[in-house]
């Protein structure tokens, strides 16, 4: 009797041990901060806030989105690097976040210092000109450039998706714009519309509803086919740029040493949101595709954008420093 009194004393205990560590791994218990380390009004911040009221509504919990723009998104990643893994600080990333180590040294280590969540979806850039130009084709708009004496076009960043967008422009056509950097695509954007640069290419996320307003003229996208949500736009391959094919992408990452199951966690709310009517008709309206990924299948992802941007900095000569 003693020693079966024993035994289910102890298998109460392991049973109360187990539900409470069971309740202490629920997830989120409070609020969440998404950091974009871009400016308000870019296809980061536009993206980030479809994002966080989905979750918020699937969680129960408020999501709260914290710009920390500058420095190329360097300011607010390198923030988020040093967080707790715990899953309560997540960094919006795009596309630019595997072009940086391409171009320049960062603060972090973007391979090793993050964990890798998931993928939420991708959208077409767009080379958007300021509202005087007068040429009606890409082919025109590609001649005005290359005889401008002097001009300049907005980047966010040495090593962001525009920046690289910009100088395989100029190689292609022969141009020499120079690029001009910026905090986030709404300033360049405004840039654009004001005369004050030549053009910028953004996502079509954030460019779209300038070009249907006439703010920005818009020439051509960057992705290999046509957009559905802007058909009437050319490409720049078909307008003669052979092999010009580059894409916005957004992702979720975490501070390095999150567990695999608080990444499993989140990425199966992301996958969530982003495959939800809601959510799916808003990236649609904007130009974009939702995109859900494993967590193993964005790693692979991810390794494979490390090593192309790599080598299309080195065809460019974008590398400033190693």
């Amino acid at each position: 009797m003693k020693r079966l009194t024993t035994a289910a004393t102890v298998l109460l205990a392991s049973s109360m041990l187990f539900g409470a560590t069971a309740s202490a791994e629920k997830f989120p218990t409070r609020p969440v901060t998404l950091v974009v380390p871009f400016a308000t009004g870019g296809s980061n911040d536009i993206v980030a806030r479809l994002l966080a009221k989905q979750l918020s509504d699937i969680w129960k919990q408020p999501v709260i989105v914290d710009n920390k723009p500058g420095a190329g998104a360097t300011i607010g990643s390198a923030y988020v690097a040093k967080q707790e893994p715990n899953g309560y600080t997540l960094l919006i990333a795009s596309v630019t976040f595997t072009m940086s180590p391409a171009v320049r040294s960062l603060p972090y280590d973007p391979v090793n210092d993050f964990s890798r969540i998931g993928l939420i979806g991708e959208v077409p850039l767009a080379l958007g000109a300021k509202p005087t130009v007068t040429a009606t084709t890409p082919q025109a708009y590609f001649a005005y450039l290359k005889a401008l004496p002097q001009g300049s076009y907005g980047a966010t960043g040495v090593g962001s998706i525009q920046h690289f967008a910009g100088e395989l422009l100029n190689m292609k056509i022969g141009s020499n714009i120079q690029v001009v950097q910026y905090k986030g695509g709404g300033p360049a954007m405004n840039d654009v519309m004001g005369g004050h640069i030549e053009f910028s290419i953004g996502s079509l996320t954030q460019m779209l509803p300038q070009f249907k307003s006439g703010n920005i003229k818009g020439i051509a996208v960057t992705s290999a086919e046509r957009s559905p949500a802007a058909p009437d736009l050319p490409t720049l391959k078909e307008s003669g740029l052979a092999d010009y094919d580059l894409t916005q992408w957004w992702a979720i990452l975490g501070p390095k040493g999150m567990s695999e199951d608080r990444i499993a966690q989140v990425n199966n709310a992301i996958r969530q949101a982003v495959t939800s009517v809601a959510m799916s008709e808003a990236l649609a309206r904007e130009g974009g595709t939702p995109r859900p990924m494993t967590p193993a299948e964005f790693s692979k992802f991810m390794d494979n954008n490390f090593s192309q941007w790599k080598k299309l900095a080195a065809d460019t000569g974008m590398i400033v420093k190693k």
